[in-house]
């Protein structure tokens, strides 16, 4: 390491380089120190063991830290079980065999959640001393969200098999909006040629950031690669771990018309409201901007009759095709019936605006990440990455690069994220919460069953679970 006199003369001499100069003479000032520290707490930790741990050696490890590599040498135990552990590694938070220090992890991951793999270790490798290669990244990641998707799918398993209602924060707002879409990516190597991502949003309201700008308050978002009803499982299990749901207002959920959103708003208790987008864009592709500006309006009523009549007096009059074109929009509005209304007209609330924050986040979130630049993937590979967006969005990545559990070796990614439905262990009477639609068409199902007890907040008892409240 050089002196501070030599740092002097290398100033003088690359005075137009002198923060390169300081960082880098600063990262081996680090290192140096990290050694000392580390080797010092190993002395510790050998002095304060528990009973039955031999030691039986030193063994050298390299590390890749935010101010460089470095090479730490450690104790080797043994329990009496014969297995073996480097207590250092664990006090640092390394994996076994691991040679990345959980702060580089951290960036590698966040920078790879937002840009493919090999621009992430170029990135990488301009702002640390040391960097790490695309294929070691690409790894991490890996083990991240697998780590993740083999915890979640075991508290899904709990709960909606065994009836455990999870730690809640407990949460109440007077509203909840919770909006949900899909989006189609590209798959190599497997036998489908794309899949759909789902993504969820929900949020308490919005804040104003600006003239005529606003942005979405207390945002939980989820994502991922599975069906309607095992996304609702998972999501409605975010919130419920939240939210004390029985204590919400009212819900409001969004969505573009498709089937599983509207589940969502059923099992939920929900209002649903059919995007505004989605409504403008089905009446000016077939009727022209004044009747479609027209027939928007009673929509946003909720005059449905009205709607309807309208509708078939345009196509009574039309061409065959035309015809055809406005036959497909009185099905889509029929459809959609109940989410037509705005649904302002029945909530009440200050600040309080229209809904269509899933398009951006469907954006942003999956589709600049995993959609664009001609990028294609595996269904595994997929998964990881959009449970690592809800990971980072969430702030959740820290702890879960942190975490001392990780999934089994033997369970893989695919088995985990293929599985949509839970068969239902029925051991418990849950008390029913007061969410009308949990009676519903969809109240025989157990995840809708579970939802019902989360929502309520109440423990388990013994005998039969109730199919209605």
């Amino acid at each position: 390491m050089q002196s501070i006199e030599e740092l002097e003369v290398k100033l003088k001499g690359e005075a137009g380089r002198w923060e390169e100069t300081l960082f880098g003479w600063f990262c081996d000032f680090a290192q140096q120190v990290a050694v000392d520290l580390l080797e010092s707490l190993d002395e510790e930790l050998m002095k304060e063991r528990e009973s039955g741990l031999a030691v039986i050696g030193f063994r050298e490890h390299w590390v890749t830290t935010v101010f460089g590599d470095i090479r730490i040498k450690r104790r080797l135990y043994r329990d009496g079980q014969g297995r073996y552990r480097f207590l250092l590694d664990e006090a640092m938070g390394l994996d076994k065999g691991c040679h990345v220090s959980p702060r580089v992890k951290e960036l590698a991951t966040f920078i790879a959640s937002h840009l493919p793999f090999q621009r992430s270790e170029e990135i990488l490798r301009a702002i640390l001393p040391s960097g790490i290669s695309h294929t070691s990244i690409h790894r991490l990641v890996g083990k991240v969200s697998a780590s993740y998707l083999y915890a979640e799918e075991k508290e899904v398993k709990e709960v909606y098999e065994e009836g455990v209602i999870p730690e809640s924060q407990g949460k109440v707002v007077p509203c909840l909006f919770v909006e949900a879409d899909g989006t189609s990516i590209a798959l190599q190597g497997e036998k489908a040629r794309r899949v759909e991502v789902k993504v969820g949003a929900a949020y308490e309201g919005w804040q104003k950031t600006g003239t005529e700008r606003y942005r979405t308050k207390e945002k939980t978002v989820y994502s991922g690669i599975m069906d309607g009803d095992r996304f609702w499982e998972g999501f409605s299990l975010a919130l419920a771990k939240k939210y004390e749901l029985s204590q919400v207002g009212k819900i409001v959920v969004g969505g573009d018309g498709a089937h599983w959103v509207k589940e969502g708003a059923d099992l939920l208790g929900g209002i649903y409201q059919l995007d505004r987008f989605h409504l403008s864009r089905a009446l000016n592709q077939v009727l022209d901007a004044g009747l479609a500006t027209e027939v928007y309006q009673a929509c946003t009523r909720g005059d449905v009759a009205y709607v309807e009549n309208v509708l078939v007096a345009v196509q009574q009059r039309s061409s065959p095709e035309q015809a055809t074109e406005v036959r497909r929009l009185r099905g889509y509005l029929l459809d959609n019936a109940f989410g037509l209304r705005d649904y302002r007209l029945v909530v009440n609330g200050e600040g309080l605006r229209g809904l269509g924050a899933i398009e951006s986040n469907v954006d942003k979130l999956v589709a600049n990440r995993m959609k664009k630049r001609g990028m294609s993937w595996t269904i595994r590979g997929a998964q990881r990455m959009a449970r690592l967006i809800s990971l980072r969005e969430m702030g959740q990545l820290h702890s879960w690069i942190t975490r001392k559990e990780t999934a089994p070796h033997d369970q893989t990614v695919r088995e985990i994220s293929v599985r949509t439905k839970l068969p239902f262990k029925d051991n418990g009477a849950w008390l029913a919460a007061d969410l009308p639609a949990l009676r519903g068409p969809h109240q025989d199902r157990p995840w809708v069953k579970i939802l019902r007890a989360l929502s309520h907040g109440v423990p388990s008892y013994p005998g039969d679970l109730p199919t209605n409240s």
